[in-house]
């Protein structure tokens, strides 16, 4: 769920889709591309599960402390997710995600 999202029953039929038995070809992950950020990893999970490829690049190298702390960003908002706490209070105590959440929204 990116700037090329769709409405959420129409990426669902696609992750679905890509998730069935293709009769011996190998199942592909849904990937999350374009205008992925940190603010927007919690909807692709939730949409997605862990078994998706987030693209985050321009949310990774875009962030106003560098590609570094992007990528961290991305992690930490990853993490968030995972434990179940909202991304502004993950936020406080995490400076990465709290710069991109600034910068870009969540």
């Amino acid at each position: 769920m990116g700037k090329m999202a769709r409405e959420t029953a129409e990426n669902d039929l696609c992750r679905d889709a890509l998730r069935e038995d293709w009769h011996g070809y190998k199942r592909v992950f849904p990937v999350a591309s374009g205008g992925v950020y940190p603010g927007k990893v919690h909807g692709n999970l939730d949409g997605y599960g862990i078994d998706c490829i987030v693209q985050a690049e321009g949310g990774v190298h875009g962030h106003p402390d560098g590609t570094t702390a992007g990528a961290r960003a991305v992690v930490q908002a990853a993490d968030a997710w995972r434990m179940q706490i909202p991304l502004k209070e993950y936020a406080k105590d995490h400076k990465e995600l709290e710069t991109a959440l600034k910068f870009w929204g969540s």
